[in-house]
């Protein structure tokens, strides 16, 4: 089954501004809503977002550095690998 690009390309903007909307309407109406609200039962504290943020970008980051290395391994002379 073939997916066109233009679909993948709009899932993939609907999916990001979904996110981003939850996440920024989440974070900044929290301060707002009274701790005995009904609300407040379903919304963790932003503190988790942020932890998620984080660890997100450090499996990204690490992601990154291990597929470098592992494909510039083989390029490298014995010369220079550090000792």
């Amino acid at each position: 089954m073939d997916i066109p690009d233009a679909l993948v390309g709009k899932l993939v903007l609907v999916t990001t501004s979904s996110v981003f909307a939850v996440f920024c309407l989440w974070v900044n109406s929290y301060p707002f809503i009274d701790e005995d609200s009904w609300l407040s039962l379903w919304l963790p504290d932003p503190q988790w977002s942020l932890l998620l943020c984080g660890a997100w970008g450090l499996l990204f980051v690490g992601g990154l550095m291990a597929f470098t290395l592992y494909h510039l391994y083989p390029h490298l002379s014995r010369d220079s690998l550090p000792h």
